[in-house]
C-alpha cells in the first residue's frame, strides 16, 4: 500500500512495482484510490477505482479490493492517495492488519517521502495513529523530487535525523533510496513502462528509447532492486 503526500514519487514507485511483477509473469491487482491524480488508473486500464471520492464509496471499494485479494489469492498494489482519513475510518471499522493476518495477506506499507518536512509529518501522522501499522514498511526517500543544487545528504538530513523517523525505523521500517532517473520525462512520453523501456520495446513513436536512455532506465531499476534487496530482501515485494 502506497502512502504519502502528492509529488513524493508515490505513483512512480507503485507503477514500478506493478510493472516489475508483471515483467516476472505475476498477475497482480492494481487499485487506484487517489481521486486527485488517478495516475495508476491512467497507466493500467484494469485498475480498480472507487465510484466516487466520497468516504463511504472509498471504504466500499477498499473492501472489494480486499475481498478480491482473498478470493483470487492475488497480491495488490494499492494507492490510497494521502491515506490518512481513509485508514482512520476504515481502521476503526476493520482491524486491517489483523484481517490480513487471518487471511494470509502480508501487508507492506510504502511511505514515499520527499525532502519537505511536511512529507515526514504526514507519514508520521498515519503511523502514529496506529490504524495501519504492518510489520513490513519501506520509507522510500525519493531523490527525484530534490530541487536542483541540493545533494541527497543535504536534502534528507533533517528527515533522517528526525526522532519520529527513528521511532519508525526502530519498530522495523526500512529506509530505501529511490534515485533520480534523468530521463524520466522521456520515458513517460514514450508510453512505455520502465521494464519495457529498459528492454528496448517500441514506444508511442514506433521506436525504442535510444541506447543511452535505455541504459539509464536499466541502471535505475538495478539500483532500486539492489537497495530494496540489501535492506530487507525482495521477498517483501508483490
Amino acid at each position: 500500500m502506497g502512502l504519502g503526500r502528492g509529488y513524493g514519487g508515490k505513483s512512480t514507485g507503485l507503477s514500478e512495482l506493478v510493472w516489475r511483477a508483471r515483467d516476472q509473469r505475476r498477475e497482480i491487482i492494481v487499485a487506484d484510490g487517489d481521486m486527485r491524480s488517478r495516475t495508476l488508473a491512467g497507466l493500467f486500464p484494469d485498475a480498480l477505482v472507487p465510484a466516487t471520492g466520497e468516504l463511504p464509496d472509498v471504504k466500499d471499494w477498499l473492501s472489494g479490493v480486499l475481498n478480491r485479494m482473498v478470493g483470487e489469492q492475488r497480491s495488490a498494489v494499492l494507492d490510497l492517495g494521502g491515506g490518512d482519513r481513509v485508514l482512520q475510518e476504515y481502521g476503526r471499522d476493520l482491524l486491517l492488519v489483523e484481517f490480513c493476518a487471518e487471511y494470509g495477506i502480508e501487508p507492506l506499507a510504502l511511505y514515499f517521502l520527499g525532502p519537505d518536512e511536511e512529507d515526514l509529518r504526514h507519514a508520521l501522522s498515519i503511523w502514529e495513529a496506529g490504524y495501519f501499522r504492518p510489520g513490513r514498511a519501506f520509507l522510500v526517500l525519493n531523490e527525484g523530487v530534490i530541487r536542483d543544487g541540493r545533494t541527497i545528504a543535504g536534502a534528507f538530513e533533517a528527515t533522517l535525523g528526525d526522532p519520529g523517523l527513528a521511532r519508525m525505523v526502530e519498530a522495523g521500517a526500512v529506509p530505501v533510496m529511490m534515485k533520480r532517473l534523468a530521463c524520466m520525462d522521456l520515458v513517460r512520453r514514450s508510453g512505455l513502462g520502465f521494464y519495457a523501456a529498459a528492454s528496448g520495446e517500441k514506444g508511442a513513436s514506433g521506436r525504442p528509447l535510444d541506447p543511452t536512455y535505455a541504459f539509464m532506465v536499466r541502471k535505475w531499476l538495478r539500483d532500486l532492486e539492489a537497495e530494496r534487496r540489501d535492506q530487507a530482501g525482495n521477498g517483501w515485494l508483490p
